[in-house]
């Protein structure tokens, strides 16, 4: 038992990701607890706005056989779920049949932000103390992984999760392209549907740092991140990739459709006062993800198209798809920003 237990503990601390170590605890908790159901909810809190998205859940209908479900936004979460986020606290219900309901928080900085989810015969006192030591182990874990995962000034993604990420996406991608395959009425839902990737500059920022310090130019990175956070769907990832440039990376949806948020998203970014900044612009590159893209060349193709905003007057955006389909994007080089240009 000491032997399986400590294996079980190697397992689940290595893996690299969060995605990995959450298939890790799912799999380790039932080896140990014969368990009905499990499922991972996270708190992906957006502007104050509660938003629950179960990033798992494993069924079981006896011991052999099982089936894992995909991850989807919960409109109506359950109260004891709510409840569990809140108070921080075990939350267990008992059904008239003996089977229990379970939810245990996990807590990063002391803010519940996954709530754990079993469905159970009664345990024993044995088993809880197996659950809650997982448990605590997965929260420790977990906040190494999100201290790694995520840039030290903003919050935002860094650039050295975007690999996995990507190809999270992409295989997600691939097994919506089959399902809708199979599907006539999918295929009319999702009429030339893709993924998308932004790449965001800010413009002039080099003056920024220049005329009022760098700690000014953190606090207007600080201050964009939390708008592209407000702004953007939690489902949205946004990644800070150094510097003053930004990537994320948007669900499937049409052109037209991502034009126009990213339009929207522009103007709302000029409305904004920054310190000592009267009117601040980005200039955004965009590119179609493919079901089988590789991740460098998708970036290329954004740079590509936000180079020729910044070098055709900024506070733009192009489509590498559209420039290159017009033949603009022929010997088109990075422009050097203007010191000289008096934008404050």
């Amino acid at each position: 038992m000491q032997e399986e237990l400590l294996n079980s503990v190697i397992k689940l601390t290595k893996t690299r990701d969060v995605n990995s170590l959450e298939y890790s605890l799912v799999t380790t908790l039932h080896e140990f607890i014969q368990c009905k159901e499990i499922a991972v909810y996270k708190d992906m809190q957006d502007s104050g706005q509660r938003i629950i998205e179960r990033s798992l859940v494993l069924h079981f209908s006896d011991e052999k056989r099982y089936h894992w479900e995909d991850n989807c936004f919960i409109e109506e979460p359950e109260p004891e779920l709510i409840s569990c986020l809140q108070s921080a606290c075990i939350i267990t219900v008992q059904s008239s049949d003996g089977i229990e309901q379970r939810w245990l928080p996990i807590s990063i900085f002391d803010k519940p932000i996954v709530a754990i989810k079993l469905v159970t015969k009664p345990l024993n006192s044995s088993q809880q103390v197996l659950l809650n030591a997982f448990c605590r182990i997965y929260e420790n874990y977990l906040t190494i992984l999100n201290e790694n995962e995520r840039d030290k000034l903003t919050g935002l993604l860094n650039r050295q999760t975007f690999e996995s990420r990507f190809k999270q996406l992409l295989e997600k991608q691939v097994m919506s392209k089959k399902v809708i395959a199979k599907d006539k009425n999918a295929r009319k839902r999702h009429p030339e549907s893709c993924s998308w990737l932004a790449m965001v500059d800010i413009d002039h920022f080099k003056l920024v740092n220049d005329s009022y310090g760098h700690v000014c130019g953190d606090e207007v990175l600080l201050i964009l991140a939390q708008q592209m956070r407000s702004f953007f769907r939690a489902s949205d990832l946004i990644f800070r990739f150094g510097g003053e440039e930004f990537v994320l990376i948007f669900e499937p949806c049409l052109q037209e459709d991502i034009k126009e948020k990213m339009t929207t998203f522009m103007d709302h970014i000029r409305s904004i006062t920054f310190p000592f900044v009267e009117q601040l612009t980005v200039s955004v590159g965009m590119a179609k993800i493919s079901p089988y893209d590789f991740p460098i060349s998708v970036l290329e193709n954004a740079d590509k198209a936000l180079y020729y905003a910044k070098n055709n007057g900024r506070d733009q955006m192009h489509f590498f798809d559209d420039l290159l389909n017009e033949g603009l994007l022929n010997n088109q080089e990075p422009e050097a920003d203007d010191d000289n240009v008096d934008l404050f």
